[in-house]
């Protein structure tokens, strides 16, 4: 008796100690997606910023993107877009903005993305001044 419960014990215990072994077959199991990064690295780098934990790191990441000569249309406008959605302070969003606006390769469609974006801003101060900005830089 004790050994057939020795034996039954062992044998509980190989089950229980052995596991499961799964087979993959590679050539049936679909591939899977790849991260694409975008075409321009700059939008990656400017996604890649809005991940940084603190707001400092963020506005510091935006505005060395917005000093950048040869900033792509494309990139402009996300820049614009996410700085105004990832940074929460007015103070951070004016300075990312006002930087890029000073940029010489500033363009048309990142204006517009301002504006119609405007009022994500809080504080009229801080609307008038991203304005004057956008005047100054046509006169």
């Amino acid at each position: 008796m004790k050994k057939s419960l020795l034996a039954i014990g062992l044998f509980v215990s190989a089950v229980c100690a052995a596991g499961c072994v799964v087979v993959v077959n590679e050539e049936t199991r679909e591939p899977r997606e790849r991260t694409r990064l975008p075409a321009d690295q700059s939008i990656a780098e400017i996604d890649a910023v809005s991940k940084l934990a603190f707001e400092s790191d963020r506005k510091q990441g935006y505005k060395r993107i917005a000093q950048r000569q040869g900033l792509s249309a494309k990139a402009q406008v996300h820049l614009v877009e996410t700085a105004l959605g990832k940074l929460a302070f007015d103070s951070g969003k004016e300075e990312v903005l006002l930087t890029l606006i000073e940029n010489p390769g500033f363009c048309h469609a990142a204006e517009q993305a301002i504006l119609e974006d405007l009022n994500r801003l809080a504080f009229e101060s801080s609307k008038k001044k991203i304005l004057e900005a956008i005047s100054r830089r046509k006169a």
